[in-house]
């Protein structure tokens, strides 16, 4: 009897046993790695970036969740930022690919190749990301059950190298894998025809067309009829609204050189990777030549530097001061050759290379910190673009596009360039002494600032930027005890030659205006006007403002450049290459100001100038 009586009991604890140890059952822990067992002539040229990574997986793989209901997130903020370090936020996921790639990748140096302890995470991690998914295949960002267009679109692209990955690397889990699968389809197709997510694309194209990149890359692993037709069209259809008539790619309805030079050619870079040698292949490429129209316009080179200085002050959401850090590698030139003049030539490739092999065996067995709470510690893009096709021009091709660049090839110009979906308006004025770029329109953001956004000597560079979210860097006029009129909607005229151009409405797209000398005139306020005349080698501002003014004029200088006020009256910016006078009225007081700000390897000085009524002053480029 007693024995009855206690095998119920027995029974329990058993499967109490059963149940919890689970729970609380510990991983194998993922081991660090001894780099000093290995030389750096271990890794290749396009493998120079990995130890780093290698070093710190051990870190990053061990932050995976390993019980409970948040069992498979990376709890460790290394990718985003760490207030958005959350099991809700889809985007963390993204280094799923980082798992999967030490996973699958089989080198000599990769102790983690088809481990037991990291496949339990890597299938864990699936698993989570799959159980995040809404029933209609989003996936939120921001907060629980937020979804949006952003995490939806990027799991695409981040899934498709992963599920490459998987497809040839080491078994894991079937029913884990077949998950991820049918979730990442789920996904794609959410994206290709949900209508709400198509509208949110318009306004952020770099995040919708993840999914070109994500949907290819499912493609060329399934075959599948329904997202083949959805893809095309949808790509079809975007080129209207998604690229601007003026070229740039919308973002939050304007443009945006950050995300344009970045995220965008990462997704076209994909999507060129997967349709090269295809027909399908020429939508991208168009579009690309449709962005060079617009960026051959908005960059201007540094001499002696690969930096190209963008006309910034009109980005609506990043703040990109150059191209040269922002600008992804891209394939892209081969079929678009004015591109090759902001790639990397295969010269300049290999010196990169020889460079960075040079400080690796410098520095080894170390390697950087890894910089928990960093946006991009260990981000996931390092391993995505990886397998990617890759192209570079010739130094003769590199040089032939630079020399096709608008403002090289032509010593005198005037080009329009206008959105149509906003009229804002962009013009770009070559004279013998000088390029400019100037920018009206109704305020989109207010980050934004109008008027003179770039000033470009032929021999010294540029001298002048007008910096983003700035009153105090930012070309302008400010009255007295107000805010910069050019940090506001700027309506402006124009005229050639004293003869008004009469176009009442804005014409969208590129137009070249007649040559002659330029004015371009807008109020200040109610009672106030500016204007400003374009002539060969000089550049006169005219203000005109009852009351007491400041203008700002944000100068960059090099290292090895200097800017004094020489006499009242008269600044003089000394360049390697030329000189930039500014005369001014004498009796205005000026001051110069050095601030903490940089553009590319340039530091941006503010001459201020006080003006009462009315004040004139010059550019004049020597």
């Amino acid at each position: 009897m007693q024995r009855n009586a206690c095998y119920p009991a027995l029974v329990l604890m058993v499967l109490f046993t059963v149940c919890v140890n689970p729970v609380h059952a510990q991983w194998p822990a993922i081991p660090d790695i001894d780099l000093s067992k290995y030389k750096p002539s271990d890794f290749t040229d396009a493998e120079l970036d990995l130890p780093y990574y290698l070093k710190h997986f051990h870190t990053f793989a061990n932050s995976v969740v390993a019980t409970g209901p948040d069992k498979g997130f990376i709890n460790i903020p290394v990718w985003r930022s760490p207030e958005d370090n959350k099991p809700y936020n889809a985007r963390i996921m993204e280094n799923m690919l980082s798992l999967a790639w030490f996973y699958c990748t089989n080198r000599p140096w990769n102790i983690y190749y088809n481990s037991p302890a990291l496949r339990l995470r890597l299938e864990a991690a699936l698993s989570f990301w799959c159980r995040s998914q809404n029933a209609d295949g989003r996936f939120s960002e921001y907060g629980p059950q937020k979804w949006n267009l952003a995490a939806t679109a990027f799991s695409t692209k981040f899934m498709g190298e992963t599920l490459r990955l998987l497809k040839n690397g080491p078994a894991i889990d079937t029913a884990v894998l077949q998950n991820a699968i049918a979730a990442d389809r789920k996904t794609i197709m959410a994206v290709l025809t949900r209508e709400d997510l198509y509208q949110s694309g318009k306004n952020f194209s770099n995040q919708f067309t993840n999914v070109w990149a994500g949907a290819l890359a499912y493609l060329s692993l399934y075959k599948d009829a329904a997202i083949k037709s959805q893809l095309e069209n949808r790509i079809k259809q975007s080129a209207n609204d998604f690229q601007s008539p003026a070229g740039f790619f919308y973002e939050a309805g304007g443009t945006d050189f950050g995300y344009n030079f970045n995220t965008h050619h990462s997704n076209l870079w994909i999507a060129y990777h997967y349709s090269h040698g295809t027909a399908l292949a020429n939508e991208f490429t168009e579009e690309e030549q449709r962005y060079y129209n617009w960026i051959c316009y908005n960059a201007v080179p540094e001499p002696g530097s690969d930096i190209y200085t963008i006309n910034r002050p009109i980005e609506m959401r990043q703040k990109a001061t150059t191209l040269f850090s922002y600008f992804t590698a891209t394939p892209l030139g081969e079929s678009v050759a004015g591109i090759r003049a902001f790639e990397q030539n295969t010269t300049e490739k290999k010196r990169a290379v020889e460079e960075a092999r040079k400080k690796l065996e410098q520095t080894w067995p170390n390697v950087a910190p890894l910089a928990t709470g960093g946006f991009s510690a260990y981000s996931p893009y390092v391993f995505l673009h990886r397998p990617l096709y890759q192209w570079y021009p010739s130094p003769q091709q590199k040089a032939d596009a630079i020399k096709q660049l608008p403002y090289i090839k032509s010593q005198r110009f005037i080009h329009q360039k206008m959105d149509s979906r906003n009229p804002t308006v962009f013009t770009y004025v070559r004279q013998p002494g000088y390029y400019a770029c100037f920018n009206s329109g109704p305020q989109l953001k207010p980050q934004q600032r109008y008027g003179i956004g770039l000033l470009w000597h032929p021999k010294a560079g540029s001298f002048l930027q007008s910096q983003t979210d700035t009153y105090d860097a930012a070309w302008g006029t400010q009255p007295e005890g107000g805010k910069l009129y050019e940090a506001d909607t700027l309506e402006a005229s124009f005229s050639i030659n004293n003869k008004t151009i009469t176009t009442i409405t804005p014409i969208p797209g590129s137009h070249d205006l007649a040559t002659g000398v330029l004015t371009i005139s807008y109020p200040l306020g109610t009672m106030g006007k500016k204007s400003v005349v374009f002539r060969d080698k000089t550049i006169e501002v005219t203000i005109q403002h009852p009351g007491h003014f400041t203008e700002y004029i944000p100068l960059l200088l090099n290292p090895t450049d200097e800017a004094n006020i020489v006499s009242p009256g008269k600044a003089v910016l000394k360049k390697a290459g030329g000189m930039i006078i500014i005369n001014f009225d004498p009796a205005a007081t000026a001051n110069l100001k050095a601030t903490t700000l940089k553009s590319g390897e340039q530091k941006v000085t503010v001459l201020t100038i006080d003006g009462g009524n009315k004040l004139n002053y010059t550019f004049s480029m020597e």
